[in-house]
């Protein structure tokens, strides 16, 4: 039977993107009272955007916006799976540490396998200058999937891959057997005493910018279980090895990931190691510590690299689990998944220092909110290179320490799980799993209360009349007019009712906030959605964005720049404090927007040719 769901007035659904699509036809259509012609609109760009919407695996950033987008479409598909079905199947599959934090998943690289791809250890403001900061060395010479950086390594440090990389090493109870084209790794050959292989002489790390190193290897004939490998590293001063510089690593596969690299991929933190600090002269892996007799090594990159996880990434999977299990009463699902949730939320609390501050506070290695450099008044940058890591799905941007983005997820989420376990007490027969992690949903309301006035005390720039993206380590508040921030705000109700006036104020253009580079209707000027900021920003970014003065303002989506798809917050935030007739006709300033890019010839031709502004990332 065709499901309809009819409305009077209505929002803008974000369809992103996870894969090719098919819908029936029994697909979920909307109709408009008095208005055919938007419906038949509304339904083909649904259609057309759920069916065309390119793959993007286990990502982890769209899981909410795909539960919101997807749970309620009747007669979709994806891969073989009912839509439905496939969320399910997403959410259960994906992946957490032993700790509880949900992993980023965004695509392979050579940089944290749990968080955001880039930096790589190459990205350093200079990347001859990457010596004695951070350092790499790849062993292969055909990259895989989004290992993009091989070839700026092997153009500007060639010794740093293939062949040359592995003649640059020490050797000791290893005979090198050079590439191995089929395993796309260096092929050593244990011969008997302590096997070692030692970086070159000739290079050094800065411990601040490599707080982890990661090793990807593999063995031959034997259970890797049955080594017991380890790194140790000397210091500038240090004369020898020591027990004291030494981290044990593991055969941790990676896992959830379609860029299959064949070898272990062990992260050793040694940012949480006293003795790692300074200057480090050398560092050497210890392969066997054990009596197995000699075999076959495989090594296909060791280098080193920034935390670049997302705290954030916990309320997102606990925000979809709950829209999904809402739409769907999948009661399975939840007994599967409940002690995930717990634990996700928990790790928020202590990890993020939810419990203790009522704000989430990010004291991950270089998530300190500061600037990557510092923009001199002729131009030139001193950088700070390790500060300033991204925390969400804006990366170039370093929003982190104080953070009110991810306070204001951490609410919604906190909100998420009152509402699970209420459903679960008022449901006995449903049998689902205690625990010592389980929290009274009132006490979950209570805090989250918490949070929302300690959030509109902590973050609101009264000057401006709109919240901060995050207060720095040093106590600086970051502000760029950043719409993204405060329209999610209200849309999760973080915001104060007066606080909620004030930003839409704001961003619908009736008042001005002095020193801002967009006012007044240049807000929407490129009318799909408001500007992501609306002050130029060319001096707090992440030490690897190192130009930001070289595009225009809207150039860069994450300075004055705008996404579609964000055009929910907008809607739901008009619905919420102007009322269901405003969001309405926000949405057919969409309409009209789309049919006239759409009579141009398409959204490239469209803005590459200037007709709709700047060309936007993407």
């Amino acid at each position: 039977m065709k499901k309809t769901i009819v409305l009077l007035s209505t929002v803008l659904l974000n369809l992103p993107s996870f894969g090719a699509g098919t819908v029936g036809d029994a697909v979920t259509t909307f109709q408009f009272a008095g208005q055919p012609k938007t419906a038949e609109w509304y339904n083909g760009y649904l259609q057309s955007f759920y069916t065309n919407r390119i793959d993007i695996g286990p990502t982890m950033f769209p899981r909410e916006y795909l539960a919101i987008a997807d749970s309620w479409l009747n007669d979709a598909q994806r891969e073989q799976f009912d839509i439905q079905q496939f969320t399910r199947k997403g959410l259960l599959e994906s992946q957490m540490d032993d700790e509880g934090y949900l992993w980023a998943q965004q695509h392979g690289a050579s940089s944290h396998d749990h968080g955001w791809p880039f930096p790589h250890w190459i990205q350093a403001p200079d990347w001859k200058g990457s010596i004695g900061v951070t350092a790499g060395w790849h062993f292969y010479d055909n990259p895989r999937g989004w290992e993009i950086l091989y070839r700026h390594v092997r153009d500007v440090l060639p010794s740093r891959v293939s062949l040359a990389a592995a003649n640059s090493w020490e050797l000791s109870g290893f005979e090198s057997k050079g590439i191995n084209q089929q395993k796309n790794a260096w092929e050593l050959k244990a011969v008997g005493g302590f096997p070692t292989i030692t970086s070159p002489a000739d290079v050094t790390l800065d411990a601040f910018n490599c707080p982890f190193i990661q090793i990807r290897w593999n063995v031959g004939e034997k259970n890797a279980s049955a080594h017991q490998p380890y790194m140790e590293w000397m210091r500038e001063g240090d004369s020898d090895w020591s027990e004291s510089r030494r981290m044990d690593f593991y055969p941790d596969w990676l896992k959830g990931r379609s860029e299959d690299t064949g070898m272990f991929h062990s992260m050793l933190p040694l940012c949480k190691h006293p003795e790692w600090s300074g200057k480090i002269t050398r560092i050497r892996f210890c392969m066997d510590s054990s009596d197995a007799p000699p075999e076959t090594f495989y090594v296909r990159s060791i280098f080193s690299h920034w935390d670049t996880r997302h705290l954030v990434n916990n309320a997102i999977y606990i925000k979809a689990a709950f829209e999904y299990f809402r739409w769907t009463g999948d009661v399975d699902f939840l007994r599967q998944i409940l002690p995930r949730l717990r634990l996700a939320m928990r790790y928020m609390m202590e990890e993020g220092h939810g419990l203790e501050l009522d704000h989430i506070r990010c004291t991950w290695h270089g998530h300190d909110g500061r600037p990557g450099y510092t923009v001199h008044p002729d131009g030139t940058k001193t950088f700070h290179v390790g500060h300033g890591k991204g925390g969400n799905y804006w990366d170039l941007l370093p929003i982190g320490w104080d953070d009110m983005y991810t306070t204001t997820h951490y609410y919604a989420s906190l909100l998420a799980m009152a509402q699970i376990e209420e459903a679960i007490a008022r449901n006995p027969g449903w049998a689902m799993p205690g625990g010592v992690i389980k929290d009274d949903p009132a006490f979950l309301r209570g805090h989250a209360q918490a949070v929302k006035e300690n959030a509109n005390r902590t973050f609101w720039n009264e000057k401006d009349g709109r919240f901060v993206s995050c207060i720095d380590a040093d106590g600086i508040p970051h502000d760029y007019g950043f719409t993204f921030v405060n329209l999610e705000a209200i849309h999760y109700g973080i915001a104060s009712e007066s606080n909620a006036v004030k930003i839409m104020e704001w961003i619908d253009g009736d008042r001005v906030v002095e020193g801002d580079t967009s006012i007044g209707a240049d807000i929407y000027t490129y009318r799909l959605a408001p500007r992501a900021t609306t002050k130029r920003n060319v001096d707090w970014y992440a030490h690897a964005w190192t130009g930001p003065e070289t595009l225009p303002f809207g150039g860069q989506v994450q300075d004055g720049g705008a996404v579609l798809g964000f055009s929910f917050y907008d809607v739901m935030s008009r619905i919420k404090t102007l009322g269901s007739d405003n969001a309405w006709k926000r949405l057919m300033g969409i309409c009209d927007w789309d049919a006239e890019v759409a009579a141009y010839g398409g959204y490239r031709k469209y803005y590459g040719d200037g007709k709709g502004g700047t060309t936007l990332q993407g």
